[in-house]
Order: C-alpha cells, then structure tokens, then sequence
C-alpha cells in the first residue's frame, strides 16, 4: 500500500490499479497541514509514501523524523526532466504523464507491477491522450486570452492553453490585498483586456473584481483538495472546459 499525499497523486496511483491511501485530511490543505498521530500511523503502515516535494507539502520534514526513515519518502519532483518551475505539477500534462510512469516506476521497484498494472498503463496513456486533444482544441479559443485570479496556481495548465496570466489578487491564503494593490490590478487588468476572473471557490474577491471588470467570474478547481466523487481526468477535463466555456 502506498500513502499520498494528494487526492491527484492518490488518482493516479488508483488508475494503476495500485493499492494507496490519502494520507493528509480530506479538507486540508497540503501547505498548510500540521502533521498528526494518524499521519504518521499511515505513513508507518505504508510501503512507501507519495509526494509532489519541493516544499509544498510543508509536513514531510516532520514526517520524516517522525518515522525515524522507516517509510521512505518519494518526491516526484525530483524527477522531472526538465524541472518544473511550478509546483502545481498535475495541471501540466507532460509533469502529470511523467509522473504516472515515475509511480509505476515505483511500483516495479516495489515487486507490485504486473499484468494488471501494465493494462492500466495502457488505458491512462489513452486518457493522457484524450487530455491533450481537449487542450488542443481549447488552445484554439484561449490563446491570447489574459485573465487574472485571486490566487494563480493556474499558470501550468493556462501556459499551455496559450493564456496569458496578470497574476493574482490575493498575495497568499491568508492575506487579503491592500486596496491600493486592489485597484493596482483592476487598472491592469483594463489595460490588458482581461477576459475573465478565476478562483477555485466563492469568492467575494473575486466577485468584486469580476463585476467591475465586467467579465465572467470562473469557479476554477485547482485540484488541490480532493473530491472523492470525481477523479483526476474527469477533473481537468471539466477545468479546461469551464475556462473554454467563460469566452
């Protein structure tokens, strides 16, 4: 059994038809998580545990020394050729790609790659595929279009789609924006011909922003939380096309 530390990466190990656990809380968020008796119970019963690394899931330090290196700790990160400038690596295709073999990489290392495995890989690859259509035909839409959002963890996925982004309204999680930063954003926003306002739930941010803008406001997933009802695919499907729909 593998422990992940994201719904994504929990997706795509289930894709596989690889026998992993959530390890972080269904309604945390991976930045902000403390690390719990229940995290570390996991980990400890898991054959390895799952993780995207570079610092975005500020847990794993403590993690570590908590199961004293008798769960080993994998980072997709670390392998990425080249390296992702961005840590929301499952919103770009090619990260997400590399990191499902990495995962089966894994998993032959680990003596639970067989015939079952390899079948999965084959209907993932498809699904990959299928994504990379989607996002071919949307590119005909979106390119050129600018948008901005109260948090941009967008820009993986919007890079490809040939948008352009005018970053986000909001500094951070915690942080509401100055109002001069506000109104900063809003001239930017005007002088670029923003086409629409994205954020990853209700916000009265980025419902103020929107309306003054006059553009639509996208209620955009970023994936991050994990959504039980639907997986990875069905999910980025549905982002690309609500940011296709909103122009």
């Amino acid at each position: 059994m593998y422990a992940a530390t994201l719904g994504v990466l929990a997706d795509w190990a289930r894709a596989l038809e690889l026998p992993v656990v959530l390890l972080q809380p269904r309604s945390a968020d991976a930045h902000e998580t403390p690390l719990t008796v229940r995290m570390v119970r996991t980990a400890l019963q898991a054959r390895a545990v799952i993780a995207v690394g570079g610092g975005l899931e500020g847990y794993l330090p403590a993690l570590q020394r908590a199961t004293q290196g008798k769960t080993p700790i994998r980072m997709l990160l670390d392998h990425l050729h080249p390296p992702s400038d961005d840590l929301h690596i499952w919103l770009d295709l090619g990260n997400a790609r590399q990191s499902c073999e990495q995962i089966l990489r894994w998993s032959a290392q680990d003596g639970l790659l067989g015939i079952a495995q390899r079948q999965a890989w084959r209907r993932t690859q498809l699904l990959f595929r299928q994504l990379e259509v989607q996002v071919r035909e949307a590119r005909r839409v979106l390119q050129g279009k600018a948008y901005i959002a109260v948090h941009d963890a967008y820009r993986p996925l919007t890079r490809r789609l040939g948008m352009r982004s005018l970053g986000s309204l909001q500094p951070d999680h915690e942080r509401p924006p100055s109002l001069q930063a506000f109104r900063s954003a809003l001239t930017r926003a005007r002088q670029a011909r923003v086409a629409m306002v994205l954020c990853a739930e209700e916000s009265p941010l980025g419902a103020t922003a929107a309306r003054l803008l006059r553009v639509p406001l996208v209620l955009a997933d970023t994936l991050e939380m994990p959504d039980p009802t639907r997986d990875y695919f069905t999910r980025l499907a549905r982002l690309i096309a609500a940011l296709q729909q909103a122009v």
